[in-house]
């Protein structure tokens, strides 16, 4: 009897590992065909992030490549990011079904409202830096030496600066997200969360001093503010979370 249980505990966990590699499979298939996607669409979403750069010097418009394998690598690699971000919904869809058995039926709603709000809130946060940060960090940095120096914007780093802010934005935004998933599993409250919003504060410019090399007070500000907000926002959905129990 006992070598049963432990055969049906074995047969249990291998069923576990299969459904995981399952869902792993189909979540990296649908990353492929985001990928795809994006590589036939590269030269569109090349120009469309190149406009908040042309508006800022519409006179003098050149983007410039070094070498020859330099545009190819860039095409590559947008798409990598871009195919992730638009199948993001399909991969966070394929981690609930893997997740959500295990789960009772109260966990298996908080949870749901969790991965939709991580979802919903990479994509908010890609779109808010695309089009109210990016435009004001370009013109920040563009403002020292547009006097007296030339820019000549190349390809590659630019595409690579504009995919780190996504990364980054995209991230970011997960806090709201973040402090609900953990509210419902009882780790935190909406009353110790406003107790340590001033320490939150800190966090928040210190957080922005390391993503902007500390450099740079503007652009510290910039997103320490965002940041300190979607706090904020954390706190008001860990506080409706519990109301609504």
């Amino acid at each position: 009897m006992h070598e049963l249980i432990e055969g049906e505990k074995k047969q249990t966990l291998i069923e576990h590992f299969l459904e995981l590699r399952s869902c792993l499979i189909k979540s990296f298939i649908g990353w492929i065909v985001g990928t795809i996607i994006s590589y036939l669409l590269a030269k569109h979403i090349i120009n469309f992030l190149l406009l908040p750069l042309y508006k800022l010097i519409p006179s003098q418009f050149t983007v410039f490549f070094r070498t020859f394998p330099e545009v190819f690598t860039a095409y590559i690699k947008l798409s990598i990011i871009v195919g992730f971000i638009i199948s993001s919904p399909y991969i966070f869809y394929q981690i609930w079904l893997f997740i959500a058995p295990g789960l009772y039926p109260q966990e298996r709603k908080w949870v749901k409202s969790a991965l939709f709000l991580t979802c919903f809130s990479f994509l908010i946060g890609d779109l808010l830096a695309y089009y109210i940060f990016l435009p004001a960090i370009l013109k920040f940095l563009y403002s020292f030496g547009e006097k007296f120096l030339i820019f000549k914007p190349f390809l590659k780093e630019y595409i690579s600066f504009v995919l780190k802010i996504f990364i980054i934005f995209g991230i970011l935004f997960q806090i709201p997200s973040f402090l609900f998933l953990l509210s419902k599993l009882d780790l935190v409250t909406s009353t110790q969360l406003k107790n340590f919003r001033p320490y939150a504060i800190i966090l928040s410019f210190f957080i922005a001093a390391i993503l902007t090399s500390g450099i740079d007070p503007l652009n510290q500000l910039l997103l320490a503010i965002p940041l300190t907000l979607l706090y904020e926002i954390g706190i008001i959905l860990v506080k409706l979370g519990e109301f609504k129990e």
